[in-house]
């Protein structure tokens, strides 16, 4: 079976550039150091999984639905980038990053007009019957698409987790088309997404899980049950399920385009950066 990596190139990028001990600088003085974290796990993974297909995702911070609903949504991570200086940003290494995909011939695309999140998800959902589906990301909203076709890897070099769906029973105790209803009832740090008060994460996974045992299928509407037990709170969980749940949208990916150069993947990291120009 073919396999699929889906990379959430913000996540990625943000991790590198915050993630790697010191800045390194190419020939002209730019920093580089989130280009070669971020073109040394793409290769990593690639090789890890025995991909046969590649994507990455960018978002273009062109989303505002979910702000419209709930303001609040997100506003930890509000930073008014242009009081940075350019090289202060991830985004001051985006444009050698794409060189060295171009190079690799990695295809990359930006979500427009929602959050790269939905893209993916949307990828993943479209092309799944093609072949297996891996997303790369730190994001747990993607716990909710796991299924035999879907899984997410959360990877750190050789302490990488694969999110399956036995690894998530296991961890979770109940199926993963649920995740996105317990995220709703205890919220969401990460995005800033509150959550409902007196429901932990211990106590919402044991109420899903004995709803689950009731014969309840998956499905995106708050059940009556629910309803009836949380009462008053049941406006604020179906707010969160629309900011949690994806939005279904057009891609236009095609999956015959979703190849890489696998000699170049074989050159290297040093070997890759150096052709693609990342280090002049």
């Amino acid at each position: 079976m073919e396999k699929l990596l889906v990379i959430d190139g913000n996540n990625l990028m943000f991790q590198m550039f915050y993630g790697m001990p010191s800045a390194i600088y190419n020939k002209s003085g730019w920093p580089i150091h989130g280009t070669i974290g971020f073109i040394s796990y793409v290769i990593k993974q690639i090789k890890l999984l025995e991909a046969t297909k590649v994507i990455v995702v960018f978002d273009s911070d062109e989303a505002k639905e979910r702000k419209e609903l709930y303001p609040e949504y997100k506003a930890n991570r509000d930073i008014d980038w242009e009081e940075l200086k350019e090289e202060e940003t991830p985004f001051s290494q985006e444009e050698d990053i794409k060189k060295a995909l171009s190079y690799l011939g990695v295809k990359y695309i930006y979500s427009k007009g929602t959050e790269a999140d939905d893209y993916i998800a949307s990828i993943a959902l479209s092309l799944k019957e093609m072949g297996e589906v891996i997303i790369s990301s730190f994001d747990s909203d993607f716990f909710q698409l796991i299924s035999e076709r879907v899984s997410v890897l959360r990877y750190r070099g050789k302490a990488y987790v694969m999110w399956d769906e036995k690894h998530f029973m296991e961890e979770f105790g109940f199926s993963p088309c649920f995740y996105s209803l317990y995220k709703a009832i205890v919220g969401d740090s990460a995005d800033n997404i509150k959550g409902i008060k007196g429901m932990g994460k211990k106590r919402t996974s044991s109420f899903i899980r004995r709803y689950e045992e009731s014969g309840a299928w998956c499905n995106s509407m708050l059940p009556l049950s629910l309803r009836e037990r949380l009462g008053e709170e049941k406006d604020t969980i179906i707010r969160n399920l629309k900011l949690i749940e994806f939005k279904n949208v057009e891609t236009r990916v095609n999956w015959d385009e979703l190849g890489f150069f696998k000699e170049k993947v074989e050159e290297g990291n040093t070997v890759v950066l150096e052709n693609s120009g990342v280090f002049n």
